[in-house]
């Protein structure tokens, strides 16, 4: 299911918990999402969202936003969450900084 969560948070919690989460927002979207901002949002809502023993897979792709940004933000909004890897980026989104490149990482609930 492909939805605006702060516009759908109702019908999104009801058909839950899910064994898979993926949340990928655009890096920036004027009046819609900035990810400095509504990251975070996104995030203190995971738990809820994740049957134990499910998974979340956090995108971003903002080059200005490194990975302790994604870190950071999980260990401190939803600590429930365990990090369990960053997947490996396909060749057309290879990057001289991996911290710039995209960044796609596996949590799990517990």
């Amino acid at each position: 299911m492909a939805h605006d969560i702060f516009s759908s948070w109702g019908k999104i919690n009801r058909h839950g918990p899910y064994d898979l989460v993926i949340v990928d927002p655009p890096s920036y979207q004027k009046g819609s999402f900035v990810a400095t901002k509504d990251y975070a949002r996104l995030i203190k809502r995971l738990p809820d969202l994740l049957d134990a023993g499910g998974h979340a897979v956090l995108c971003l792709n903002a080059p200005e936003l490194g990975l302790d940004f994604v870190q950071s933000q999980v260990e401190a909004l939803a600590p429930e969450l365990r990090f369990v890897q960053r997947v490996a980026n396909p060749e057309v989104f290879a990057d001289i900084d991996n911290d710039r490149a995209l960044k796609v990482l596996v949590y799990a609930a517990n």
